[in-house]
């Protein structure tokens, strides 16, 4: 399953990568979304690449007929490698490994210029390998992606506003 979610920010690309990219603004939105248990195990240049790993307890809200594949509460290991970063346009690709669940989610990340400021595209595939119900399974990752990515949004463009 393919989906892509875009964030418009009205800061440039400069100024939006390095608040993407600053360990203290990683935990406070992974916090504002509801995550717990949250470790950012890894933010900054490693060659010439820019990684972030991050290790967090997210929520899940299955339905009755699926938590027997789905738990309440997943933990979460993402990683984010950014690996063209000038100043104009950065891109980068993503992994997030759901423990215990044979769920893998990887995608692509884009920062590029817009006239009002940049965008943030993240394109993502997930796949489920339950054969049956692995359909309905990543049906509910995606919801849930997007309900985050939203909480994710709305608590980035207002910690641009105070920056």
């Amino acid at each position: 399953m393919k989906f892509t979610i875009t964030h418009a920010y009205d800061k440039d690309v400069e100024t939006v990568f390095k608040v993407l990219t600053n360990p203290s603004y990683l935990a406070q939105k992974f916090e504002a979304t509801g995550a717990k248990n949250i470790q950012v195990l890894e933010c900054g240049r490693s060659g010439r690449e820019f990684v972030i790993r991050s290790q967090m307890d997210i929520a899940a809200k299955p339905p009755e007929i699926l938590k027997k594949f789905i738990k309440a509460t997943n933990t979460v290991v993402a990683k984010d490698t950014w690996r063209f970063f000038d100043k104009e346009l950065k891109t980068g690709v993503f992994e997030i490994d759901i423990k215990g669940m044979p769920i893998t989610m990887k995608g692509v990340l884009v920062l590029r210029p817009t006239e009002k400021g940049c965008e943030y595209i993240i394109e993502s595939e997930a796949r489920c390998g339950i054969p049956l119900v692995g359909g309905k399974i990543l049906a509910i990752v995606e919801r849930d992606t997007r309900d985050n990515q939203k909480l994710d949004y709305e608590f980035t463009r207002n910690y641009l506003e105070n920056q």
